[in-house]
């Protein structure tokens, strides 16, 4: 149950979480750009303009479907991230019955057990690092596009750009999707620990001037598995604070 739980841990933490920006920092690959620069900067600001992690949000209604896991099927989703970055994730199975509890307050993360009684804490940078994810995972998840960037971007065709960026830990390629002004796909390479992420984003919908994609899809190629979620219901805008509050439980290491 414990690798089991770290995957799943480790799967939403990809699909739902939220953090700083390291990759913004790092450097550029230098790749041929065809528009002009002006043309760039207007598409990036729109993008940014549709971003939805900073004003945070509550996904009301969802699932998390998973393929190539010690765990797998189709599971319930509640998520609130606020402003602040702090986190809840209620996984839920058959009838409603919660499996798993998620909470992330500043570097603090506990994974809380309902089915066994066990919680299992640690460090958000440690966990993240450990399953080669930056710290930006939340913008990477959700398609937001950092405010400050010093990436140099590549014309693919008519409907798309993209960029490469990346530091001493990470690479990540970009594509841009100019007629939904949204990142349609990404891959992230973890220099250290041989992990690549695939991600795509489709099914955009327009929310209170704002758009995301309600359905995201990942695939790790170091663990084999292939995740798929779905938001059903998603609310902008949530700035309530987070508790971390945990039951008790036995308590065990991430």
């Amino acid at each position: 149950m414990r690798k089991a739980l770290n995957i799943l841990i480790s799967i939403i933490f990809i699909t739902v979480l939220a953090g700083c920006s390291s990759l913004k920092r790092g450097r550029s690959a230098e790749l041929p750009a065809e528009p002009a620069a002006a043309d760039y900067a207007a598409i990036i600001s729109s993008v940014i303009d549709n971003n939805i992690t900073q004003a945070g949000f509550e996904i009301r209604k969802g699932s998390i479907e998973l393929n190539g896991t010690e765990i797998e099927g189709k599971f319930g989703l509640h998520a609130r991230l606020n402003r602040k970055g702090d986190f809840y994730c209620s996984v839920r199975g058959p009838l409603g019955i919660e499996l798993v509890r998620l909470l992330m307050v500043g570097n603090d993360i506990a994974a809380i057990d309902r089915i066994n009684r066990v919680v299992y804490v640690g460090k958000k940078n440690e966990v993240l690092l450990r399953n080669g994810m930056p710290d930006d995972f939340m913008t990477i998840i959700f398609g937001d596009m950092p405010s400050e960037n010093n990436e140099i971007f590549r014309s693919s065709d008519n409907n798309e750009i993209g960029f490469i960026s990346g530091n001493e830990e990470f690479t990540r390629e970009v594509s841009i999707c100019t007629n939904e002004l949204k990142i349609c796909s990404q891959k992230i390479d973890a220099l250290s620990s041989d992990h690549e992420i695939y991600l795509s984003f489709g099914n955009f919908v327009s929310n209170e001037g704002r758009k995301y994609a309600s359905l995201i899809t990942m695939d790790e190629n170091k663990k084999m598995f292939h995740v798929k979620l779905s938001i059903d219901d998603l609310i902008l805008g949530y700035d309530s604070d987070i508790e971390f509050n945990l039951p008790a439980y036995r308590r065990e290491t991430l």
